[in-house]
């Protein structure tokens, strides 16, 4: 008789939620005066409200992970100022009389006597002159050479190029090392290319701004009086250059010519807003969002050099000598350099996401000049390269639609529609849940 009394006595919890429960038709399931088709009835379609309110919120969360941005193509402030474009000039050059020294004190041969391996040592020099991220496998011929191991590839660079880095020019330009080669460059970044073997910011002129009503011009007399096949690459300012990226232009300046560059400047900005958006769904970052573990700030140029390092030391233990930062990371021997080559290393995709906020720019008229017919030779100290910079008078913008306070709302007008629910509904749910703890806890601490 006790326990049927007790049994009595507890509360019937199942009623109690319907009851209390806001969600439209849950009080009628335990309506004990209702027929049980009548409450299978409402069972039925409480079910199907709350599939219906579920299946909309996750299709709002759906638009809201992929696309909460939407890219606006609109007029750009005029009174607004812009970074100038970066510049990065890269020679094919070397000093044909700087090879038998360096052979001479590198590996201790003499040309005059021993012909056969000075040649062998002038193909090697010549080789890591010109090699390039992407050309690795010129080094086969090398691979089994125990007597390249400890060469300083870098060393090797400035020597050869010594005539073309003494030009006194790096008031605007900077000597850096880059995926092709020893170049010069306006880039801000020159810390992370430092050549001369630390991590220290170069001397390069500071950061031009340019505006729609004033004329940003850049002139150069690049290698005066040294006849230097010319590759120009032109990318932002705040990036490091890389050779096959989307954002870098490549013009080649060839030997001998004065050229006029007209380059158009495509600025994309972002709201105050953007920043508030998680990054996995903005799929941009802010320059002070950085996640690197060699670099910073953060740039996309720098994210994608450092993928590549990890990538390589992950493969063969090692990184290519033309990436400065990692220092603690050991540098490639010549098999190195090949296990790279063989193991197709450049094939890995990088997950970079773009900057926020960045420019794009576009080659939209060359002019070059000719210094007259080829018996002139006052031609090569003539040579200039003239950049003019114009800023299209239209830019991408990245503007929130769908926000994290609109995704919110969005849960609580489908929940809403389809079941009644509001925040009050998860507060009661909430509380008779503790309530029910609560009182079996009581009720099994007595009992014992």
């Amino acid at each position: 008789m006790k326990s049927i009394r007790s049994r009595s006595m507890q509360p019937d919890w199942i009623a109690e939620l319907c009851q209390e429960s806001s969600i439209h038709g849950m009080p009628y399931i335990v309506r004990k005066n209702l027929h049980w088709t009548e409450r299978l009835f409402w069972t039925f379609i409480i079910l199907g409200s709350a599939y219906y309110g579920i299946s909309s919120c996750l299709n709002q969360w759906y638009r809201f992970r992929d696309n909460p941005l939407v890219y606006e193509y609109e007029y750009l402030f005029g009174l607004r100022n812009f970074s100038h474009v970066g510049i990065t000039l890269c020679p094919r050059y070397h000093d044909e009389a700087e090879i038998p020294r360096l052979i001479n004190q590198t590996w201790g041969v003499d040309p005059s006597k021993d012909k056969e391996k000075a040649d062998y040592y002038r193909k090697f020099l010549l080789t890591i002159n010109g090699l390039q991220y992407s050309t690795l496998e010129t080094l086969i011929p090398f691979e089994n050479d125990s007597s390249l191991d400890n060469v300083n590839y870098l060393n090797i660079l400035l020597e050869l190029q010594r005539k073309i880095i003494a030009v006194d020019i790096p008031v605007v330009l900077a000597p850096i090392i880059t995926e092709v080669g020893l170049c010069q460059t306006s880039s801000q970044l020159t810390r992370y290319g430092n050549p001369f073997g630390n991590l220290k910011t170069m001397d390069v002129d500071p950061m031009k701004q340019c505006g729609f009503f004033s004329d940003c011009i850049t002139s150069l007399k690049p290698f005066n009086s040294i006849m230097a096949h010319l590759v120009l690459y032109l990318h932002d300012v705040n990036e490091m250059m890389l050779p096959d990226d989307l954002r870098t232009l490549v013009f080649d300046a060839k030997i001998a010519s004065s050229n006029v560059l007209d380059v158009m400047l495509h600025p994309t900005s972002a709201e105050s807003e953007v920043r508030n958006l998680p990054v996995a769904y903005r799929k941009c970052r802010y320059s002070n969002e950085n996640n690197l573990q060699y670099y910073n700030p953060y740039h996309p140029s720098l994210c994608r050099l450092e993928c590549r390092i990890k990538w390589a030391l992950s493969l063969c233990n090692c990184k290519p000598y033309f990436y400065v930062a990692a220092p603690k990371a050991p540098v490639c021997k010549v098999s190195g350099m090949v296990c790279l080559a063989r193991s197709k290393w450049l094939e890995r995709p990088c997950d970079c996401f773009p900057s926020c906020r960045e420019g794009t720019f576009n080659i939209f008229e060359v002019n070059q000049q000719g210094g007259g017919d080829v018996n002139y030779t006052g031609e090569k100290f003539e040579r200039t390269l003239i950049i003019k910079l114009h800023i299209a008078k239209m830019g991408m913008n990245r503007r929130v639609v769908f926000s994290t306070d609109q995704l919110i709302m969005s849960f609580g007008g489908a929940i809403g529609l389809f079941l009644g629910a509001s925040f009050m509904t998860i507060y009661g749910l909430v509380y008779l849940f503790l309530t029910f703890l609560a009182y079996k806890c009581k009720h099994r601490f007595f009992a014992n």
